[in-house]
């Protein structure tokens, strides 16, 4: 009678178990449980497809990941390296004096007063050119000497400075400091400390020769463009050219976040008219001083969609061959279920689960492939390049979430939609064909 009792009581809760476990069965989706089945499997032929597809998807992710860095890297870099020798905005007189000299402007404060007030104004100075030749022993360059005052934008320089220190502006005693590139010093064979003769001359003054000593060595990267730039104290170059303190070859301007500088030239275009005229004035954007360079920037942008369209078709045949693969080996399957009930779409469903499986499972393995090789760019440097081709030595990355967010998101969802054509194969399934022989 005990040995009844306890049956009894291992019955009950037997029972209870058997009811709990199928009341957790029926919570989940059947959809979803045999989407996870039929992905996990490795039994059939499709699971060495579903790896495959998974493998391919990880792998476009990451190249269309390395795509968008590069491309962002590259465009990020060059625009900064070239504000930083140049700046966002010039302004100069469009006027010629002679030969290639341009006319001076006279400096105006209150057209200087009426352009800081301007959004996103961050600095502006005044700058003096002249070009020369810089002779050492026998050897000559032709070389950009340009003058700056006291208060200009020199964080590029500063960063960028290799050897020895910025050269002396706006003293009480007007010192010849010289700044020069890394690369002009190499192809002379000069040092800090070193005293090098410039020649300069012009149709309306005889030759003319002054001497300097080098304060400092720069290297921004960008060999091409910093060969011939050397920079001073404004006052030198005003001397040589024998203008007066006021007198300068225009303005730099610095906008404070490069995004807005193009409507902060516009604006600054509008304050220059009505300081100067139109006729005298003429306003630059960095755009417009080197439209090659953005040009070439641009074209860019379309290579890096072909490679991303690329990328998606090449992801999505590999997703449709393993998905026909998957439905072809479960056609007893897909009839039985159907017998059983289930409804055509329910049973799309199910292998649309399935290829979602696989590829959130490539995106997360393309993440982690395509941001580790972008990490390793970025702190080391592995991949070269040749500055006089590129305008810089090593490949640039930069990390942007928003493509990486419009990857991760849109990618899957365009897969996803086109993957509902194949899909829509298994309602053509019937289930007499199917279980007629089985």
């Amino acid at each position: 009678m005990f040995f009844g009792y306890l049956c009894g009581k291992y019955t009950n809760f037997f029972v209870l178990l058997s009811l709990e476990r199928h009341k957790k069965m029926t919570k989940e989706r059947v959809d979803l449980f045999l989407a996870r089945r039929i992905s996990s499997e490795k039994g059939h032929r499709s699971g060495a497809m579903i790896g495959i597809a998974r493998i391919s998807v990880a792998i476009c992710v990451a190249v269309m990941l390395v795509a968008i860095a590069v491309i962002g890297g590259f465009k990020q870099e060059l625009q900064a390296k070239l504000t930083g020798m140049d700046s966002h905005i010039t302004i100069h007189s469009i006027r010629q004096s002679s030969g290639s000299q341009v006319e001076p402007l006279v400096r105006d404060a209150a057209f200087e007063q009426s352009i800081a007030s301007l959004p996103n104004f961050h600095s502006l100075s005044a700058y003096a050119t002249h070009s020369g030749i810089m002779r050492v022993g026998g050897q000559m360059e032709g070389v950009h000497l340009r003058g700056v005052e006291q208060g200009y934008d020199s964080l590029f320089m500063a960063s960028n400075l290799t050897e020895g220190r910025l050269p002396a502006v706006g003293t009480a005693e007007r010192k010849k400091d010289l700044l020069i590139s890394a690369t002009l010093a190499k192809k002379l064979n000069i040092e800090v400390g070193d005293k090098v003769e410039f020649i300069f001359s012009s149709p309306s003054s005889p030759i003319r020769r002054d001497s300097y000593r080098i304060c400092g060595i720069y290297s921004s990267g960008m060999a091409t463009m910093e060969l011939g730039l050397a920079i001073t104290d404004i006052r030198n170059v005003q001397r040589l050219l024998g203008w007066s303190s006021e007198q300068v070859s225009g303005y730099k301007v610095m906008a404070r976040e490069a995004e807005g500088s193009y409507e902060l030239c516009e604006l600054i275009r509008a304050e220059a008219y009505l300081a100067g005229g139109a006729q005298m004035w003429r306003t630059a954007h960095i755009y417009d001083n080197y439209p090659q360079i953005f040009d070439w920037l641009a074209t860019h942008d379309i290579n890096g969609l072909v490679i991303i369209i690329i990328m998606v078709i090449v992801a999505l045949l590999n997703m449709m061959t393993a998905l026909l693969i998957i439905v072809f080996e479960r056609i007893r399957m897909i009839g039985t279920l159907k017998a059983l009930g289930m409804r055509n779409r329910t049973v799309q469903r199910v292998f649309l689960w399935c290829s979602l499986r696989v590829i959130l499972s490539g995106l997360l393995w393309g993440n982690l492939l395509g941001g580790g090789l972008l990490l390793l760019q970025h702190l080391t440097g592995a991949i070269r390049l040749d500055p006089e081709a590129y305008l810089l030595h090593q490949v640039p990355v930069a990390f942007e979430p928003l493509g990486w967010v419009a990857i991760d998101i849109v990618i899957p969802l365009v897969i996803i939609s086109l993957l509902a054509i194949p899909v829509a194969i298994t309602s053509r399934i019937k289930p007499d064909h199917t279980l007629k022989y089985q």
